[in-house]
């Protein structure tokens, strides 16, 4: 293998190991996070809802390596790559990647640091002044059509989101269901987790297909503290094409116990295909039934209204892009406002210095590497 070659292999055996690092380092990132999520409920983020600057760090790879690319093209225009040692000492793109290593590691350091990772020491009761709320999210395939401006499961996701937002002292729970229900977050004050769940919802998660409406209330109504006298209610987002149960039954016996139901209709009347996509997001047509037809799927509005009625609820249906939660929030705050209690970790102890220290460790590792390798010009 002549000396161009091997350059050329080193160039792209680089660009390898650039590659594997960054997938490694995303992978890493988030199962780590969230396996430790799981078992230690204690490790937190202090700014969790500031993740998104962490896509600094693709950009910075993408700003690279098309920073490399036009130098690269710079060095070919200027002399042939047999001349690069002699006339263009300080061009070596297998140093320069590497020297991009340390400064990207170190950035990836300093933004998780900035997103302040902390450990709580102990469990203490936390007195809160509220109603409990249990959401019930419809993951079935029909909720992937895109007849709500974007897909229906994504919307509900969004407006579950804004209704987080809007709780102050109140207890909420996740459950999620399509031919079967399972609580995705126990009843908790902690909003933090309870979005964190929320996030990690597809709709693939519960494997019995179907839309059992009533089974999800079933479970809704038994994550409740049955000790509690906090005020319940139960939110349903669904398109509502139950086939599997008597959802009215189960509304009528959950207002038996004192808890409302209300429904929020995911999807348009006119109804839309159920999409699908390859692992790479890219469209691969629609669902189709044996005889090779597009499956239509539509909002089953008159269920839905039927069983709020049941529930002595209200009924919400979602619009282009948009669901008017305002009907629920009221609904929330005209429900009496009762003492409870929960558990919550206190007395955080914060370890974002530790993540600047990392950062100073790839730095001075740059700063190494540039004096070590520092090209000698011969007089």
């Amino acid at each position: 293998m002549n000396t161009r070659h091997q350059r050329k292999f080193k160039v792209f055996a680089n660009g390898v190991a650039l590659a594997l690092a960054e997938v490694i380092f995303w992978v890493a990132l988030f199962v780590g996070y969230y396996s430790i999520k799981r078992v230690a409920p204690n490790v937190q983020l202090e700014n969790e809802g500031w993740w998104t600057i962490l896509l600094v760090l693709p950009i910075s790879l993408a700003v690279f390596m098309w920073g490399l690319r036009h130098k690269q093209q710079w060095a070919k225009a200027l002399a042939d790559e047999d001349l690069w040692p002699k006339l263009l000492p300080q061009w070596r793109p297998q140093l320069h990647g590497w020297r991009f290593f340390c400064w990207r590691m170190a950035l990836a350091a300093m933004l998780i640091g900035v997103l302040d990772l902390k450990v709580g020491a102990r469990l203490k009761e936390v007195k809160s002044e509220g109603a409990d709320l249990m959401v019930a999210l419809d993951v079935s395939t029909s909720m992937e059509a895109e007849d709500t401006g974007s897909s229906r499961i994504d919307l509900a996701k969004q407006s579950i989101q804004r209704l987080v937002n809007t709780l102050d002292g109140d207890r909420m729970g996740l459950v999620i269901f399509a031919g079967d229900a399972f609580v995705q977050c126990p009843i908790t004050t902690d909003y933090g987790a309870l979005k964190l769940f929320l996030d990690g919802v597809t709709a693939d998660l519960v494997p019995v297909q179907g839309t059992a409406v009533g089974r999800a209330i079933e479970v809704c109504t038994q994550g409740f503290d049955p000790e509690s006298p906090a005020s319940k209610m139960i939110v349903v987002f669904t398109d509502g094409e139950n086939h599997e149960d008597d959802a009215v039954a189960m509304a009528e016996d959950a207002l038996d116990r004192g808890i409302e139901v209300h429904t929020v209709g995911m999807g348009s009347i006119s109804g839309a295909p159920i999409p699908l996509y390859d692992r790479f997001g890219r469209s691969r047509g629609f669902k189709t039934d044996t005889d090779g037809n597009p499956i239509v799927t539509a909002l089953d509005d008159a269920t839905l209204i039927q069983v709020a009625e049941a529930g002595n609820g209200t009924y919400v249906q979602a619009g282009k892009g948009f669901v008017n939660i305002a009907p629920i929030i009221g609904a929330m705050n005209a429900l009496d406002q009762t003492e409870t209690s929960t558990v919550a970790y206190t007395d955080f102890t914060h370890h974002f210095h530790w993540f600047f220290m990392i950062a100073l460790f790839f730095i001075l590792a740059e700063g190494a590497l540039n004096l070590t390798f520092k090209p000698r010009i011969a007089s």
